[in-house]
């Protein structure tokens, strides 16, 4: 397994002690908002990835301004380039009392893990407690689908939206700096109906009075909705990202986001407006990334992309579903020198996508990308899925067929993105079986012989690793047992067992969800 050879890695890797500044990417970023400097608790707000993904990611950017606002000393660090010192003011990550993580997906997991072992900090909440050493918290959309994959290492994790528990959190942390007694701050943490702290709430491996909390609140006007920092270094270059929504209306059957984040919400266009308005009016960038699951539910969009042109701004959208693309939306892009788009046709034919919950067409995505080239996109980037229930060979051969029609049609160059489904925790497919390395080299082959014969513009293929998604398929069903294994091999060195049943993770499940 991937994981195995992870762990073995870290017999030979080296920690980063020498001096190294981040004052290169300090110097790169703006922010659109003014914070206060210092604080009275120094808090470490850890992004497990390197630093241009995570400045991609809202939820730091939320987290961090939050914590600054509310008078918290918080800094920033990430997995690479420079590990243990903070962004902020390369500060050495052992003069952190508390260590928090935002985990999106289970990779993040196991890096924030390793992280920490690196760092010299047991992995075991028990272990923590006999010496001098931070308290370790996580939070996150994994805390939504599956939180007990933390919570062998974690002393806390918020379970759903962090922003809503911030105020707790610093009032029990406050008093904690005061007395320093570990058991009190515990107890007063598993107070809240939104904070898990595992040595109190799981017994004999089971969840014991804790909810993840209600998935359809609306999203408050009075919390962050854009970067809080803009930075060409980020995988967007230098893009101020907004959110219009949370939450889905479809019911995909592979897909984490309508049992994650629950029914759509938006927000309105008018205090959308107001923020832009503020933050465009001192700020340098020319670029705005719209965050949605699907930018075609927003119902105001066609207004904000007038506002946004008006302003002289280009236009990326975070997602584009190909029956909703519209002309107006592709312009929008490519009038902002934007000549690619990213869509998922997830299958090569029309029933295996449907099983899926994905209502359209070859004939639609046809029709679609047609439109696209005409109004100035020449690239397309289509991302697949191989190993879903009742995929039979001739879907998998109907993936170069779709392409070949693409080409034909259309003069597009394609970019090929295709991984494995992985059944997850909460999905309606949560019971389907994950095929397995084998047959994913298998499919694998087949597509990439398949897509030779394509002579004209040949399609670049991109395959996510057979290794890497066992390896996923594993760390998503991992229970509370699991999880202190988990911990136990990283720290050991030693390779890792299967999760021990997705029927044992979904009982323990049952009393979170």
């Amino acid at each position: 397994m991937v994981l195995s050879k992870k762990l073995n890695s870290q017999k030979t890797e080296k920690k980063v002690t020498a001096w190294q500044s981040w004052e290169e990417y300090r110097d790169a970023e703006t922010f659109t908002t003014e914070l206060p400097k210092g604080g009275d608790i120094p808090w470490a707000l850890f992004y497990p990835a390197d630093y241009a993904i995570g400045s991609s990611n809202l939820g730091i950017h939320y987290v961090f301004r939050l914590l600054r606002e509310k008078g918290i000393a918080a800094e920033r660090f990430f997995e690479r380039p420079i590990p243990y010192r903070s962004v902020d003011a390369d500060t050495m990550l052992e003069r952190f009392p508390i260590i928090t993580a935002g985990i999106s997906y289970e990779g993040g997991a196991l890096s924030f893990f390793n992280w920490l072992k690196g760092a010299g900090i047991p992995l075991s909440p028990i272990n923590r407690k006999k010496g001098d050493f931070p308290i370790v918290g996580a939070g996150g959309a994994i805390t939504y689908i599956n939180p007990l994959l933390l919570s062998g290492v974690c002393d806390f994790i918020v379970l759903g939206d962090a922003l809503n528990v911030f105020d707790y959190l610093i009032e029990c942390f406050r008093r904690y700096m005061l007395h320093s007694d570990r058991e009190l701050l515990f107890n007063e943490l598993a107070e809240n109906k939104s904070i898990l702290v595992p040595l109190i709430h799981i017994k004999n491996g089971f969840v014991a009075n804790k909810r993840i909390p209600d998935k359809t609140m609306p999203m408050s006007d009075e919390y962050p909705m854009h970067s809080t920092w803009t930075t060409p270094k980020s995988i967007f270059g230098n893009t101020l990202l907004i959110e219009l929504q949370r939450g889905c209306i479809r019911n995909c059957s592979y897909c984490t986001l309508p049992s994650s984040f629950g029914k759509m919400r938006f927000r309105s266009f008018d205090i959308i407006k107001e923020h832009l308005d503020e933050v465009l009016s001192k700020s340098n960038v020319t670029q705005v990334g719209l965050v949605t699951p699907e930018a075609s539910d927003y119902p105001d969009l066609n207004k904000l992309i007038d506002y946004l042109e008006v302003r002289k701004m280009g236009i990326s959208f975070a997602s584009l579903r190909i029956d909703r693309l519209t002309e107006r939306m592709i312009t929008a892009q490519t009038c902002a020198g934007r000549h690619s788009i990213t869509v998922a046709p997830e299958t090569g034919l029309d029933a295996l996508r449907l099983s899926c919950g994905k209502r359209f067409t070859n004939k639609t995505i046809i029709e679609k990308l047609s439109l696209a080239a005409s109004k100035g996109v020449n690239q397309v980037k289509l991302y697949f899925m191989i190993g879903l229930p009742g995929e039979t060979d001739e879907d998998i051969f109907a993936i170069s067929e779709l392409c070949h029609c693409i080409i034909e049609e259309t003069g597009l160059s394609l970019i090929l993105s295709v991984g494995a489904f992985v059944p997850k925790p909460g999905t309606p497919w949560q019971h389907q079986p994950f095929v397995g390395t084998s047959a994913i080299r298998k499919k694998y082959s087949a597509i990439s012989s398949d897509l030779r014969t394509i002579k004209k513009k040949k399609p670049k293929l991109r395959l996510t690793s057979p290794k890497e998604a066992a390896e996923e398929f594993n760390l998503a069903w991992y229970g509370y047992n699991d999880s202190v294994e988990l911990a136990n091999a990283i720290e050991k060195n030693v390779p890792l067992k299967k999760h021990s049943s997705r029927e044992s993770t979904l009982t323990e499940l049952k009393f979170l969800w």
